[in-house]
C-alpha cells in the first residue's frame, strides 16, 4: 500500500506520543529520510503538532506526492550539542581515521565553520592551558579528546566491518562526554580540505 501524509501523519503522532510519555518535557526531532543539509527536519514539543510538521517536513523535500518516499524518522530531541565528524579513508580491506571536524557553528542546521581536531591537537591545547593555570578548560579539552578517540575508534571499526572502500565522514551527535552516532556520508564532502591541511594527505586523490 503507497503511504500518503495524510495516513503516515497520525502514526507519526501516535509514535511522538510515546516518546513524550517516557521523556517529560523533551521535544522530538521529526527527520525526512529524503532531506539533508538541515531540510526536511521540525521540532515539536507536543503529539498534536507532529501531522502537520510531517507534511511541512516532506513537502520541504518534495516527497509529498505520490510514489515520492515519505518515510521520517522520529527522534529524541538532544538540546545541547556539538556536531563532530571523522574522516575516514579505506580501501576494503583496512580503514583508517584521518581525525575529526567540529561543525558546531551553524546557522538553519547549515553549517558555517568547520575546525579540525585531532587527539594530539587536543592534548597539546590542554598541557598549554594546565601550564597557564587554566584547569578547567585543561580538563574539558581532555575529555574532548577521550571523546574523539571514542568516536575515532568506532568510526574504524564500522570501516572495516562494511570493508569500506573509499573517502568517508562518520558522523556524530555530542552532548558532553557522550557521543551518538548519526549517519556515514560514503563519498567526499566539501569539508575535507581542513584535514587535508592538518595531516597532508590529498583525500580526494586516495579516494580515486
Amino acid at each position: 500500500m503507497t503511504s500518503t501524509c495524510t495516513s503516515l501523519a497520525p502514526e507519526a503522532a501516535r509514535a511522538a506520543a510515546e516518546i513524550f510519555a517516557e521523556r517529560p518535557g523533551a521535544r522530538v526531532r521529526i527527520k525526512a529520510i529524503g532531506g539533508g543539509g538541515g531540510k526536511g527536519q521540525r521540532i515539536v514539543t507536543d503529539a498534536s503538532a507532529v501531522p502537520e510538521k510531517v507534511r511541512e517536513a516532506l513537502q520541504e523535500v518534495k516527497a509529498a506526492g505520490v510514489g515520492d518516499n515519505k518515510n521520517v524518522v522520529l527522534e529524541l530531541n538532544i538540546e545541547t550539542t556539538r556536531h563532530n565528524e571523522i574522516q575516514l579513508l579505506g580501501n576494503g580491506r583496512w580503514c583508517v581515521s584521518l581525525g575529526g571536524r567540529d561543525c558546531s557553528l551553524q546557522m538553519h542546521e547549515q553549517k558555517l565553520l568547520e575546525v579540525s581536531t585531532t587527539q594530539d591537537g587536543l592534548a597539546e591545547a590542554a598541557e598549554r592551558h594546565e601550564r597557564a593555570g587554566n584547569k578547567k578548560q585543561a580538563a574539558v579539552l581532555r575529555a574532548d579528546a577521550a571523546v574523539l578517540a571514542k568516536m575515532e575508534a568506532e568510526a574504524e571499526r564500522f570501516g572495516v566491518a562494511v570493508k569500506l572502500d573509499s573517502a568517508s565522514t562518520f558522523e556524530c551527535i555530542v552532548e558532553g562526554t557522550n557521543h551518538f552516532f548519526m549517519e556515514v556520508n560514503t563519498r567526499i564532502q566539501v569539508e575535507h580540505p581542513i584535514t587535508e591541511m592538518v595531516t597532508g594527505i590529498d583525500l580526494v586523490k586516495e579516494q580515486i
